[in-house]
């Protein structure tokens, strides 16, 4: 029961919750730029993990941490 619970909680509200905040981040800074957001997904799910989890850094998950964020920059300076 706690496992049907925890997965109704996450696929019900956890879900709308994320799905609001999305459409207001939408809302504030425009579609375009709403959507190099969320490459970094990832990224914050990541520290979470590290906070939480004692998830133990990689050189290729640092090599990709670079990757993710230069990305952002040079596509979010060219939008400008």
């Amino acid at each position: 029961m706690p496992y049907i619970g925890g997965l109704i909680f996450l696929a019900v509200f956890s879900s709308v919750m994320a799905f609001g905040a999305y459409l207001t981040l939408l809302g504030r800074i425009g579609a375009d730029r709403a959507g190099y957001s969320t490459v970094m997904f990832p990224v914050v799910a990541l520290a979470v993990s590290t906070a939480v989890e004692g998830y133990h850094w990689t050189l290729p998950a640092i090599l990709g941490l670079f990757a993710v964020m230069a990305g952002n920059l040079i596509v979010l300076r060219k939008s400008k």
